[in-house]
């Protein structure tokens, strides 16, 4: 397998790899849809964000040459893996060249289409025509759950397209292809339609047992399902190339929002442009280069993950916990916006829109939204990490983009969710859990999928936020002027810090414990969920770091991450209960290391930003896909157990770069950009290029030779001995280096003078070509060096503006 990265163009990132080196293919989609596909070619699990419905079977391709049929199982295929695109390749009988691009179509012609498109072009190397037959086939029907299909569905063909429309719906999917088809079959049985295909026979005067039109009763004799196939016959000249395009189509709505979807699709030949177009603008944001490769690809690839799961659903914008679904965690989206803000703040805000108008009325915040009928849950529980995860999302998306009127609007639900939060403290001034059962309804934590688990009471972990979500609402209601809610909320933080210190911290084993719950008893296991009162400075530094100490001992420490508990616990087993009892959750890794980088650790903190995205390179060994981060790893063989997307870690991964070694806080509220840079060892550098961030895009240098850092931001501090040079505007864009995994980030200022940073990787030396504005410079560069080229003009260094210091006093200890 390898692997290429573009640090100017992160569309242009990819993995090459045979089909064994990875477990599954691509998920992607746009704002409607998720299309699967498969390392062997197939494309599964078409799903419509407007229905939470998966709307059609697996699609598959397969091939004639001479008087031999290839299935795709008896193909051997080449993988890339772009961040919009999966693209196969493979050679027929050593005569024909075969590619496959698969991909769900984005831009604003077909951004909102429940659709997916295969392009298939064929290319002739030898000196004779070759003749080759397509014949795609794939089941018609949908199904919410995989074995359930749909009921009333009626099949037709027209002679070019096929059509499955749910009679009780009103639904259409229409399925062809940019050619005459030689033939169109329709069959309840998909082993006829296969035998037909084996031997050439699939045509228009098929026998029984393929029709032109089924129906739904004719369908329910099968289970309710119906097959398609089609045969194109392409003749392909000597040197040529010849291309099909396969598409589906879907709409709710029925044929006059569908059929002309496809057509257009079929027409279009800059669907694939345009799709690429809307990932290369986006992509163009949020870029942090590191000399580690690991972690650059990382934060290329999260942000790939985060523009797939975007969806629009009735019920408001949103990224599910599970794709394909509508399902909308209030958690997971709280901990989504933490990296969405310095990508896609308008997403953070959609987001957390849906959420803000689902508060209960007694002001307690839900577990889950359903994006398509509005149902809401919060399992039965009082209180759990929902409400405070939402304030303290609140005040980093409100750092994120300076909007006061934003807050200002929001204030009384502020208000509502925080007092709600406090009058669910117990004697002792604890935020405690009435949990009345087991799992969903029973653990008021982070962990709470265990079956027959049980964790309420007084929580360690949900005690943390709700420090800290005190402190965020303080701050809240002070940007609008509210100083009578701040100067509250401000001394309830504190007291409840203490309380905390009081009854949940053992001086003896220097650690807090889990919970105590509703009978009174303690349980001071000493698991992986330390690190919450860490990640929000509830003890002093020297009981976070002996508590950090602990974690990084061998029992919670793997070469994928850490375990979420002990192998000694009594507790412990690798994959049980998720993995929430001794696997390797990303997610709580990279809390780790977010927690080491704020406590002085910083070789330790890039160390887990480095395996945590190595593991997810690790292809079928680890069972993860590359490009994609997976959900869980089993804490005994490190193998990935859960999705192989999961949601919620690509934004989690791109959050954890920019707020440790991209010297970012969002928790910190000063009006203006604040660097508090890192020092890995042997870095020279650290560059980030149109992060969002203070209402705006950044773009700057870290020189950590010279305790210098250049930006784009006229006013921007540091923590000392930092000096800030306001360098000019980002030109970044108008740079082409060579090797493309060398990043380059430029400046000019108001006299046209440009200089030019370029940052190697730490990996190997490279002679790098850099080309702007047609002057060109050849730069010999070291392991991780960073050289400044001044190709037009005589730059001169200008201090960033001395802006306000803080108006409101920081967030306590964060």
């Amino acid at each position: 397998m390898g692997s290429s990265y573009d640090a100017q163009r992160n569309e242009f990132c990819a993995y090459v790899l045979h089909e064994s080196e990875t477990p599954y293919g691509l998920l992607l989609g746009n704002y409607k849809t998720y299309a699967q596909s498969t390392a062997k070619g197939g494309v599964r699990g078409l799903w419509d964000a407007d229905t939470d419905q998966i709307i059609f079977g697996t699609h598959h391709i397969a091939y004639r040459i001479g008087d031999r049929t290839f299935f795709p199982h008896e193909i051997e295929r080449d993988l890339t893996f772009l961040p919009y695109a999966q693209i196969s390749e493979f050679t027929l009988e050593h005569r024909v060249h075969v590619t496959e691009a698969f991909y769900v179509p984005h831009g604003s012609s077909f951004d909102r289409a429940v659709c997916f498109v295969i392009d298939v072009t064929l290319f002739n190397p030898g000196a004779a025509d070759s003749e080759v037959s397509l014949y795609p086939w794939a089941m018609l029907v949908g199904q919410r759950f995989y074995g359930e299909p749909e009921h009333q569905v009626r099949a037709w063909n027209d002679g070019r397209f096929i059509c499955s429309k749910n009679l009780e719906t009103g639904g259409e999917r229409w399925w062809g292809g940019s050619r005459a088809p030689a033939a169109v079959e329709l069959s309840l049985r998909e082993q006829v339609l296969l035998e037909a295909m084996r031997h050439g026979t699939l045509s228009k005067e098929s026998e029984a047992q393929t029709f032109g039109d089924v129906t739904p009763q004719q369908a329910e004799l099968v289970s309710r399902r119906i097959f398609g196939a089609f045969k194109y016959r392409i003749s392909v000249a000597p040197g040529a190339r010849e291309s099909l395009r396969l598409a589906v189509v879907y709409h709710k709505e029925g044929t006059e929002r569908s059929r002309p979807v496809l057509e257009a699709l079929l027409h279009d030949q800059r669907v694939l442009h345009d799709t690429q177009r809307y990932f290369t603008a986006r992509l163009a944001d949020a870029r942090f280069l590191t000399p580690s490769p690991a972690i650059s690809r990382g934060v290329a690839w999260s942000k790939a993950n985060m523009l797939r799961i975007v969806k629009e659903y009735p019920h408001g914008w949103g990224a599910t916990n599970s794709p394909p679904s509508d399902i909308l965690v209030s958690r997971d989206t709280s901990w989504m916006v933490h990296g969405f803000d310095y990508f896609w703040p308008e997403f953070s805000r959609r987001a957390l829109a849906v959420f803000n108008d689902a508060i209960e009325e007694n002001g307690l915040m839900v577990e889950y939204v359903r994006g398509v009928s509005g149902y809401k849950t919060h399992y039965d529980l009082n209180i759990n990490d929902d409400s405070p995860l939402h304030l303290i999302a609140m005040l980093h998306h409100y750092n994120a983009t300076l909007d006061d009127a934003w807050v200002r609007e929001h204030l009384a639900m502020i208000v509502k969710l925080t007092d709600y939060l406090l009058s669910q403290r117990d004697d002792r001034g604890l935020i405690y859990c009435r949990a009345k059962g087991v799992d969903l309804y029973g653990i008021s934590s982070w962990r709470n999928i265990i079956p027959y688990y049980t964790l309420d009471g007084a929580v360690t972990e949900i005690n943390a936020e709700a420090v800290f979500a005190l402190e965020a609402a303080a701050m809240l209601c002070a940007i609008v002027g509210d100083t009578e809610h701040w100067e509250r909320y401000g001394e309830e933080s504190r007291r409840m810090r203490e309380a905390m210190m009081d009854y949940l911290y053992n001086d003896d084993t220097v650690a807090f414990v889990l919970n105590y719950d509703q009978d009174g008893n303690y349980q001071d296991n000493f698991t992986a969920d330390e690190i919450f009162p860490v990640l929000f400075n509830i003890a002093e530094e020297t009981e976070r770091r002996a508590i950090l100490k602990r974690l990084s001992e061998a029992d919670f420490i793997t070469p994928v991450g850490i375990r979420t508990i002990s192998t000694a616990d009594a507790w412990y087993f690798p994959s049980y209960g998720f993995g929430l009892l001794g696997g390797v959750w990303p997610d709580l890794t990279l809390w780790y290391a977010v927690a080491l980088a704020r406590n002085g650790m910083t070789d330790e903190a890039v160390h887990f930003l480095d395996v945590s995205y190595a593991a997810m390179e690790g292809g079928s060994p680890r069972n993860t896909v590359p490009g994609e981060f997976a959900e869980w790893f089993d804490g005994g063989s490190l193998s990935n157990r859960g999705m192989y997307l999961s949601p919620w870690t690509g934004a989690k991964y791109l959050w954890a770069v920019a707020e440790t070694i991209g010297g970012l806080n969002g928790y910190r509220t000063s009006g203006r950009p604040h660097l508090a840079p890192l020092r890995p060892k042997d870095w020279q550098w650290i560059a980030a290029a149109r992060v969002h961030w203070g209402g705006r895009r950044c773009t700057y240098v870290i020189d950590l030779r010279n305790d210098v850092i250049y930006g784009d931001m006229p006013e921007l501090s540091a923590e000392e001995p930092f000096t800030c040079i306001y360098a000019g505007r980002d030109v970044s864009d108008e740079v082409t280096t060579s090797p493309a995994e060398v990043g380059a980030i430029a400046f000019e200022d108001e006299t046209g003078a440009v200089r030019i940073f370029v940052g190697n990787h730490l990996d190997r030396p490279r002679n790098v070509l850099l080309e702007f504005r047609g002057h060109t410079a050849r730069v010999d560069m070291g392991p991780g060096d960073l050289r400044e080229v001044h190709l037009i003009g005589k730059p001169s260094d200008r201090r960033a503006r001395a802006a306000k210091l803080d108006v409101l006093r920081p967030l306590a200890r964060v």
